[in-house]
């Protein structure tokens, strides 16, 4: 074997990001499952963050991967935490996969024997490479809108920028034509809070009531809202929640459904949306930059609509139930598009391979140039850990 392959070996792809249930983690997941044998070794850090009021994630996060779960609170001392957090996420050489604020602050101050990628899935990554460009040697955007944005807010570093869309299992589950006779069968799939719009679904379901259209609803996933959800449907009988334990899980209950209704008012490139549609599911989901706008064709695999427009949500349903013919056409569209351009197996190895060359790629890291205080007057390299804890009232 060369020294290439001996380097290959000392290097490990360090994937660190915080326990969250969501289109993140499985977009991650996908990468690593279906990243190929010439993948470099891998690994995970979750972070458990004590005042998160999120969903976590249920079982392992990679079955087989090794995977580190690091617990803090933002009330201890910063100084401490990230150094626990670099000699965890720094054990190895190589590179380090980052998600979010906590470990780029880690960066700030602390140096680790890897380069780092910073995934840019949405408008709060763009934010966080506003910050902390400087700790990072290379950039991931999913969709085209957000690599022509950081392109324009970083032109001198347009070469360190990667348009690299991902991909989700193109699985044998397709779902069946809907029976002209009977209820579509729509869904929301995604995390259960406000800024995904699941307020507005009980709302487009009442207008559909209204103007006479009969619908069958299943509302997938969890979050911090679930149980006001939840309440805000109590009495109708046409609803039902679930929460599936494995992405498989995910793809065959998706595959009994017709259409998926997407409300949300703030997004990137969803994983629940191409994984819709990659089973044949057509898409009426909101008029966003990004993803959104880049694989939803309106009228050809899916609709757009002003994200708050519930009424527009509603008729898009309606025609769709009047016009069944076009729905299976625009749900053979809606498959065919995501089989093409962004199937998991020809994907995720783009990513494998992009990771191992900037893992073996020469010269020094970034973040070791940057050296920034962390916190505030309480988190000092100096002050006991306990001190902050009693300081903070934790």
């Amino acid at each position: 074997c060369t020294g290439f392959c001996k380097s290959m070996e000392q290097k490990k792809i360090t994937y660190c990001l915080v326990n969250n249930l969501g289109g993140i983690t499985t977009m991650l997941q996908n990468v690593i499952r279906y990243g190929g044998k010439e993948s470099m070794a891998q690994e995970a850090v979750l972070l458990n963050i004590k005042e998160n009021k999120a969903a976590a994630i249920t079982g392992d996060f990679c079955e087989g991967l090794h995977t580190t779960t690091f617990n803090f609170s933002n009330k201890e001392n910063w100084y401490h935490v990230f150094k626990k957090l670099a000699d965890i996420a720094g054990a190895s050489p190589g590179l380090l996969v980052t998600n979010d604020v906590y470990d780029m602050l880690m960066l700030t101050y602390y140096n680790i024997p890897k380069r780092v990628v910073q995934m840019v899935h949405d408008g709060y990554n763009v934010q966080l490479a506003v910050l902390y460009n400087d700790v990072v040697d290379a950039f991931i955007c999913h969709s085209y809108f957000f690599y022509e944005t950081m392109c324009q807010l970083f032109p001198a570093r347009r070469n360190d920028i990667y348009f690299l869309p991902y991909g989700v299992p193109v699985s044998g589950y397709k779902r069946q034509p809907a029976k002209n006779d009977m209820p579509l069968k729509l869904f929301f799939l995604g995390r259960h809070d406000k800024q995904k719009g699941i307020f507005n679904l009980l709302e487009i379901e009442n207008h559909l009531s209204k103007s006479g259209v009969p619908a069958d609803w299943l509302i997938l996933g969890r979050g911090p809202e679930t149980a006001a959800l939840k309440k805000q449907w109590e009495g109708k009988n046409n609803v039902a929640f679930n929460t599936p334990s494995t992405n498989d899980d995910v793809l065959k209950a998706i595959s009994q459904r017709d259409v998926l209704v997407f409300p949300t008012t703030f997004e990137g490139f969803p994983v629940a949306l191409a994984e819709a549609m990659s089973v044949g599911c057509v898409p009426v989901a909101s008029n966003l930059p990004g993803g959104l706008r880049e694989v939803v064709k309106d009228g050809d695999n899916g609709f757009l609509c002003d994200a708050d427009n519930v009424v527009a949500f509603a008729e898009k349903i309606k025609w769709l139930h009047h016009n069944r013919q076009q729905l299976e056409n625009m749900s053979s569209n809606a498959a065919s598009l995501i089989a093409g351009k962004y199937n998991v197996l020809h994907q995720s190895p783009k990513y494998q391979q992009l990771f191992a060359s900037l893992a073996l790629a020469k010269g020094t890291p970034r973040h070791h140039s940057v050296k920034r205080k962390l916190g505030s007057r309480l988190d000092q390299p100096w002050l006991p850990a306990a001190v902050t804890k009693v300081l903070r009232g934790k």
